[in-house]
């Protein structure tokens, strides 16, 4: 941090005035790019600004042309939910051109300053972001002119006059610093949004902290560096990270982070660039991007360094339960400390009855592990509040005491996207496989063939301890365990069938019936207590066992628990 330390002092001088941090813990910003083609409407929850992108010069050099309006009315909108959230017209784009043309004629820049405060007036937007890709390049395969850097600084200063000092003037930047003269815009601009991605390709990072061997032509702290040097204040300076990653020959070059799988890769961190990528069999890097890890690093460089904030391109690159996004957010504007956002753990119960004992000792368990496991719990004990919307934010599902009934018919048909779409991750105890006609409710035919196509025939009613035998110990969840285990004090379901009978269920641990203690008449023969459904999007397991306290002062069972849980978040 040292150099980065006295390139801000150096940063000073050039300026020629003192600078104070960021203005306080209450002024750091999160804008986000939507762009006017996704179809995700953003949570403005987790941003203080929008950036709608994108706006274009128009064919005569005089005007703002913007890709689908309805889409921005209807992000200016969120403003009625957060009334706090600023939204801007990002004008450019990579490969948008006739800012050349339009920044060089005196009449054409006047012109084009003027209906930039028309589309601000008209839209009720908070202000205008310039995103020219890059003054004097033709790199985007737009024209240029050498003259584009001054002129540039004279349309910034028009459309400043023009919007007025109420309103917002931001613009994006490439990494290095270059094509732009920010001492000379300064006085005209609020936010510099630095893009600090797209700084290489597969076999290097697209877009790491620090230089390492994956690192590209600029890390993301040299472009801060770049940018106190070339006169941006720190009170300016705001950080992009991608929601996308970059690949090369051996994987796509473009891939957002919510369709990134490793395939016949393995995932790899580099602990000095802070980023994490996909290596072939040879460790070569495949695909750089980012993941909560190394944005949560991110934001902590953010704060410890006094930046203004943080930005991301784009909204719709994060997955469903919005990690990236809550990560950035709660890091720079509610934790004031870079961290993972939690995952979010839906738990269905019913509560009291006769598993009473066991849900209220497995929920007590659970809060404890949330907080070495980062996770949150949100308990529920019907399925009224399950829709798309509802269960789309949860990254695992763990069904602790609840039937495959009293489903509503909307809960059922979600909870069936969930699993075979592949949303998220499930956890299944007892209960789960109580299928049948129960209670006046039929039985759920998706259901049953979700957990082997078994029905219920029978239990164990008096309970009793049986040994437990694991048939795949090399199986993450089995990880730790003895070959043989004593379960407690349980319930032991018996089904019409065996579920192993069924395509694409793996069987994980069996009950040996003769080990009952007390002994039962009640057998099926062959009786899986543990398996998962691998023809399933959704990763899942279900345990048969479930049923008293006892579970949760049993080493074995909470070690399968654990493991289940930590298998469901990992990648």
């Amino acid at each position: 941090m040292k150099t980065l330390r006295l390139l801000m002092l150096a940063s000073l001088m050039l300026m020629g005035c003192s600078i104070m941090k960021a203005g306080g813990k209450d002024s750091k910003v999160v804008i986000a790019y939507v762009t006017s083609w996704s179809k995700i409407m953003p949570n403005p929850e987790y941003m203080t600004h929008i950036n709608y992108a994108f706006g274009h010069v128009n064919e005569t050099f005089n005007g703002v042309r913007i890709d689908n309006e309805n889409r921005l009315r209807d992000i200016v909108s969120l403003k009625q939910v957060k009334p706090e959230l600023k939204v801007l017209l990002s004008i450019g784009g990579w490969g948008s051109g006739r800012f050349s043309e339009m920044a060089a004629d005196d009449n054409n820049r006047e012109a084009f300053a003027k209906d930039c405060r028309r589309v601000v007036d008209e839209f009720q937007l908070d202000g205008i972001d310039i995103d020219w890709e890059y003054p004097t390049s033709s790199a985007a395969k737009i024209s240029s002119s050498p003259d584009d850097t001054k002129n540039f600084t004279l349309m910034m200063k028009a459309i400043r006059k023009a919007i007025g000092k109420k309103k917002l003037l931001t613009l994006a930047t490439v990494a290095n610093a270059n094509y732009i003269d920010f001492k000379k815009i300064n006085s005209s601009i609020d936010l510099v949004n630095v893009m600090a991605y797209d700084m290489a390709s597969a076999p290097k990072h697209h877009s790491a902290l620090y230089r390492s061997d994956n690192s590209g032509r600029i890390t993301s702290h040299e472009s801060v560096n770049a940018h106190l040097v070339a006169g941006v204040p720190l009170s300016k300076l705001v950080l992009g990270m991608p929601f996308y990653g970059r690949g090369g020959d051996k994987y796509p070059n473009f891939k957002n982070y919510h369709e990134a799988n490793a395939n016949d890769f393995t995932l790899q961190w580099d602990d000095v660039a802070k980023v994490p990528y996909y290596a072939d069999k040879d460790g070569e890097l495949v695909f750089g991007y980012e993941n909560p890890a190394s944005l949560a690093i991110k934001c902590q460089y953010i704060l410890d360094n006094d930046l203004r904030g943080g930005m991301y391109w784009d909204y719709a690159g994060d997955n469903m339960q919005s990690d990236l996004r809550r990560t950035v957010y709660e890091s720079l504007m509610v934790n004031r400390k870079g961290e993972e956002a939690p995952r979010q753990v839906l738990v269905l119960t019913e509560r009291g009855g006769q598993h009473g004992g066991f849900t209220d000792a497995a929920l007590l368990w659970l809060s404890e592990k949330a907080k070495t496991m980062n996770f949150k719990i949100t308990e529920i004990n019907n399925t009224k509040p399950i829709t798309e919307a509802y269960l789309s934010q949860f990254h695992l599902i763990i069904q602790l005491d609840f039937p495959p009934y009293t489903w509503t018919d909307e809960a059922q048909k979600v909870f069936i996207k969930y699993i075979d779409e592949g949303w998220g991750r499930w956890i299944g105890f007892h209960h789960a496989t109580l299928l049948g006609e129960f209670d006046g409710y039929p039985m759920w035919p998706w259901f049953s063939n979700f957990m082997g196509g078994v029905r219920f025939n029978n239990y164990v009613a008096k309970r009793a301890d049986g040994m437990v035998i694991s048939e795949d110990p090399l199986h993450p969840v089995m990880k730790g365990l003895k070959g043989t285990f004593m379960i407690p004090d349980d319930e032991w379901y018996t089904y019409d069938k065996s579920p192993r009978l069924q395509p694409g269920i793996h069987v994980l641990a069996h009950v040996d019936e003769y080990s009952y203690t007390p002994s039962s008449d009640i057998k099926m023969g062959d009786h899986p207590v543990i398996w998962t459904n691998e023809s399933k999007k959704a990763r899942n397991i279900y345990f048969q066992i479930g049923h008293s306290k006892r579970l949760l002062e049993t080493e074995s069972f909470k070690v399968m628990f654990e493991n289940a849980i930590q298998w469901m978040f990992d990648k």
